[in-house]
Protein backbone atom coordinates (compact mmCIF):
# COMPACT_ATOMS: atom_id res chain seq x y z
CA UNK A 1 0.00 0.00 0.00
CA UNK A 2 1.19 3.76 -0.43
CA UNK A 3 1.43 6.06 1.93
CA UNK A 4 2.23 9.69 2.30
CA UNK A 5 4.00 11.26 5.16
CA UNK A 6 5.19 15.06 6.61
CA UNK A 7 7.27 15.08 8.50
CA UNK A 8 8.23 18.17 11.08
CA UNK A 9 11.10 18.92 12.78
CA UNK A 10 12.35 22.43 14.89
CA UNK A 11 13.70 25.09 12.98
CA UNK A 12 17.00 24.51 14.17
CA UNK A 13 20.36 24.65 11.36
CA UNK A 14 21.74 21.51 13.56
CA UNK A 15 18.80 19.71 13.32
CA UNK A 16 18.32 20.00 9.75
CA UNK A 17 22.00 19.15 9.27
CA UNK A 18 21.97 16.05 10.96
CA UNK A 19 18.98 15.25 9.04
CA UNK A 20 19.97 15.92 5.82
CA UNK A 21 23.35 13.80 6.09
CA UNK A 22 21.73 10.86 7.78
CA UNK A 23 19.15 11.17 4.72
CA UNK A 24 21.48 10.56 2.83
CA UNK A 25 22.97 6.92 3.94
CA UNK A 26 19.86 5.81 5.71
CA UNK A 27 19.45 2.17 5.48
CA UNK A 28 15.29 1.53 5.41
CA UNK A 29 13.52 -1.63 6.59
CA UNK A 30 13.41 -4.12 4.21
CA UNK A 31 10.10 -4.00 2.62
CA UNK A 32 9.69 -0.18 2.64
CA UNK A 33 10.33 1.74 -0.59
CA UNK A 34 10.77 5.25 -0.79
CA UNK A 35 9.69 5.92 -3.69
CA UNK A 36 9.96 9.89 -3.93
CA UNK A 37 10.64 12.57 -1.14
CA UNK A 38 11.31 16.05 -0.67
CA UNK A 39 12.73 17.99 2.31
CA UNK A 40 11.91 21.96 2.85
CA UNK A 41 14.36 23.08 4.38
CA UNK A 42 13.44 26.02 4.95
CA UNK A 43 9.74 25.23 6.18
CA UNK A 44 11.23 22.43 8.59
CA UNK A 45 9.55 19.95 6.77
CA UNK A 46 9.48 16.76 4.72
CA UNK A 47 7.33 15.15 2.54
CA UNK A 48 7.74 11.45 1.62
CA UNK A 49 5.81 8.95 -0.30
CA UNK A 50 6.46 5.36 0.15
CA UNK A 51 5.01 1.83 -0.10
CA UNK A 52 5.02 -1.38 2.41
CA UNK A 53 2.49 -3.58 3.58
CA UNK A 54 3.20 -4.11 6.94
CA UNK A 55 2.73 -1.51 10.38
CA UNK A 56 6.13 -2.71 11.63
CA UNK A 57 8.25 -1.55 8.88
CA UNK A 58 6.27 2.06 9.42
CA UNK A 59 6.70 2.07 13.27
CA UNK A 60 10.66 0.66 12.60
CA UNK A 61 11.05 3.87 10.19
CA UNK A 62 9.70 6.67 12.55
CA UNK A 63 11.54 5.40 15.39
CA UNK A 64 14.43 6.13 13.38
CA UNK A 65 14.14 9.65 13.11
CA UNK A 66 13.21 10.78 17.15
CA UNK A 67 13.34 14.15 16.04
CA UNK A 68 11.11 14.19 13.77
CA UNK A 69 6.65 14.57 14.44
CA UNK A 70 5.25 12.59 11.36
CA UNK A 71 1.69 12.23 9.98
CA UNK A 72 0.99 9.18 8.08
CA UNK A 73 -2.00 9.31 5.64
CA UNK A 74 -2.86 6.16 3.40
CA UNK A 75 -2.85 7.22 -0.87
CA UNK A 76 -6.54 5.47 -1.96
CA UNK A 77 -8.20 6.24 -5.41
CA UNK A 78 -9.22 9.42 -5.35
CA UNK A 79 -13.36 8.29 -5.21
CA UNK A 80 -12.69 7.06 -1.63
CA UNK A 81 -9.86 10.00 -0.57
CA UNK A 82 -12.39 11.85 0.58
CA UNK A 83 -13.57 9.17 2.82
CA UNK A 84 -10.49 8.08 4.21
CA UNK A 85 -9.37 11.44 4.93
CA UNK A 86 -12.75 12.57 7.11
CA UNK A 87 -12.26 9.20 8.72
CA UNK A 88 -8.21 9.55 9.95
CA UNK A 89 -9.97 12.96 11.44
CA UNK A 90 -12.08 11.43 13.41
Amino acid sequence: MHYIAIATFPRDIRITQEVLVRRRNYAYPADFKNTWSFLDVQGSRAVIHFETETAESIQRYTADWPELVFDIFPVVPTEKGWEAYLNSKQ
